[in-house]
């Protein structure tokens, strides 16, 4: 028995020696390979893999996602176990080691990050473009386009999706530079969103019926007040105010003249009131920020709820194949605090014009038609 032990811990040793030992031709890639092209980029995430196994058992705390359970039940030993929680772990051949594979995982994320910067860049181009083609080479939208669409955007996530692994390694192994690298992606996205929403409101407000004498009025059920009334009919009667366009031009015609009112219908025939342009345009936004959110929740992996991990993720498709979710189905808070308060301040950030559009819009509606709002 005793020595059926020592053969499975020598087996079991041999292991975790192959793991953390990676030689300097299998991290030649990190540094030399294209991030650009299909198979460069699998050279790259399968050195990354052997990085990754090799810091996370040297030291398990490093990883931020929870424990897996293995196929057999059991918790990874790779996630908790290893050679970290031995008193292996601290000989100093092993920190040397650490030390070593955490620079090249930092050079990596260093060359990784002005990457990603011009990818960004190149990826809300496809969707300026599309834009453009929509509306005959301006970002506003003509009359009769009506809605914004989420396609355009999603020509820029399908170009980005193939990264998103090494989203989750940065996140895994530095977490500043994984939020600097969001923050680059904010600031590049931030003005295109920008422009469409203001051009959509603009759009939306063409739409509106324009004011009329009659219609800004506020009309009562009577103008003339008899003085002989008692002070029960005068109260029932003020309480009785209505608001309508049509019974103002009724009350202010003469009986049996409808040429006014018809002129008028046949101007207005189709536009909407102002309450239901801002109805409208708020209805058309909020999808394509919805649709925002998670995207950035499921790209940069700032969730706690994922099942995988980077080596999973990795092997999970091959770069070309990789692509996200239904982002327009909606996802539940994430119960780390931490990171759901990342994705506040991401949303917060990329939209910080979207408060004062609003507001805006709100006063012309207001404005337009104070009883309507």
């Amino acid at each position: 028995m005793q020595a059926a032990n020592q053969k499975l811990l020598q087996t079991e040793l041999r292991s975790l020696l192959e793991t953390i030992s990676i030689s300097t031709s299998q991290l030649q890639s990190l540094r030399e390979a294209s991030l650009e092209s299909p198979r460069g980029l699998e050279q790259v995430e399968s050195s990354l893999v052997l990085l990754f196994k090799a810091m996370v058992t040297i030291d398990p705390t490093l990883s931020l996602s929870t424990p897996r359970a293995s196929e057999d039940g059991s918790v990874s030993s790779a996630k908790i176990g290893g050679i970290g929680n031995s008193e292996i772990g601290s000989m100093r051949v092993l920190q040397e080691k650490k030390d070593t594979y955490r620079n090249e995982s930092i050079v990596f994320l260093r060359r990784l990050k002005p990457f990603l910067q011009v990818k960004f860049g190149a990826a809300v181009d496809e969707t300026k473009r599309a834009l453009e083609r929509e509306n005959d080479g301006s970002l506003s939208r003509r009359i009769g386009k009506t809605k914004l669409e989420p396609k355009n955007h999603d020509l820029a996530r399908s170009a980005l999706w193939r990264y998103s692994p090494l989203m989750l390694f940065s996140r895994e192994i530095d977490r500043v530079e994984w939020e600097e690298i969001i923050k680059t992606y904010e600031h590049i996205c931030k003005p295109v969103y920008q422009d469409e929403f203001r051009a959509a409101v603009q759009l939306w407000k063409k739409n509106a019926r324009k004011p009329t004498g009659d219609e800004s009025e506020i009309l009562f059920t009577s103008q003339i007040e008899k003085q002989t009334e008692g002070l029960a009919s005068t109260t029932a009667r003020k309480l009785t105010v209505k608001r309508s366009g049509t019974l103002g031009k009724v009350l202010r015609s003469p009986i049996g003249d409808t040429s006014s009112r018809t002129n008028v219908d046949k101007i207005q025939d189709g536009r909407l009131q102002p309450y239901e342009v801002f109805a409208g345009a708020v209805e058309e936004m909020i999808p394509l920020i919805i649709m925002e959110q998670n995207f950035i929740v499921e790209f940069f992996h700032v969730s706690s709820l994922e099942l995988q991990d980077f080596p999973d993720s990795v092997t999970a498709a091959a770069p070309e194949a990789r692509c996200g979710g239904d982002l327009r189905k909606p996802k539940p808070m994430d119960p780390n605090r931490e990171l759901a308060k990342r994705v506040v301040q991401s949303m917060e950030e990329l939209y910080s014009f979207f408060p004062a559009e609003m507001q805006s819009m709100i006063e012309w509606a207001v404005q337009a038609d104070p009883l309507y709002v």
